[in-house]
């Protein structure tokens, strides 16, 4: 891992938020798993200058070609803040959410999938894979907040949705979880189940004190029984 310095809190406007730190910058390597078997080793950059990021995730698949991820933004008083996720699939064409903030940091969404959808954009409003950095930099701030059995809700955008996620937190502990790190001190956030979503979804995501709270497991599980994972 290459670190680049660390990000601070930058509010802007008349915003009220808590205490956060983004992680270290770095390039990180994970197994990617389906069904428990794995799949294939993805790759993880994490970029932090000044007040902006830059995440992007390439995950590697035979004949279909890679699935890309990237989130790019800056930091305000609710912690991340995205101005533009996207995802491609192989050869199929990228599709973005586009996140047009004003000065309380709220505002309006745009999406290349369905540009009639303009819903309002709440303050705290993160993408799907930039949260598990929303969850690091908060608990950087200050690893006194989301007790066990607590529940935090963040607004959360995918491809061409904007939903309220509630996520429960099993505080912290010291377990074997997360399988490259042995007996660690991990904080666990489990997604609570949401009616509207066709799959059904349960997401998990372990993350580790010793590496600035960076998720080092992720899974995700859908009705049909498919489980995706990922261990750094």
């Amino acid at each position: 891992m290459a670190n680049e310095g660390k990000g601070e809190q930058g509010a802007f406007g008349n915003q009220s938020g808590q205490a956060f730190r983004l992680p270290d910058s770095g390039t990180y390597y994970f197994d990617a798993y389906v069904d428990e078997q794995l799949y294939q080793t993805a790759q993880l950059d994490w970029i932090t200058e000044g007040n902006n990021y830059r995440l992007y995730i390439n995950i590697p698949y035979a004949v279909v070609g890679s699935f890309a991820f990237e989130s790019r933004g800056s930091v305000d008083a609710y912690g991340i803040a995205p101005s533009i996720y996207w995802t491609q699939r192989g050869a199929k064409p990228p599709r973005y959410s586009r996140f047009d903030r004003d000065h309380n940091g709220a505002g309006r969404m745009y999406f290349s999938e369905k540009p009639e959808f303009t819903p309002d954009l709440l303050p705290e409003t993160q993408d799907r894979f930039i949260l598990m950095f929303q969850f690091a930099s908060l608990l950087n701030g200050s690893d006194k907040i989301d007790d066990a059995g607590s529940i935090r809700a963040l607004p959360v955008v995918d491809y061409n949705t904007l939903e309220m996620w509630q996520f429960k937190s099993y505080g912290e502990e010291e377990s074997e979880a997360i399988p490259s790190l042995g007996k660690s001190v991990n904080r666990h956030y489990a997604l609570m189940q949401r009616e509207k979503d066709p799959y059904k979804r349960q997401v998990d995501i372990w993350l580790a004190k010793t590496f600035d709270w960076h998720s080092r497991k992720n899974a995700i599980s859908r009705v049909q029984w498919t489980r995706f994972g990922a261990n750094l």
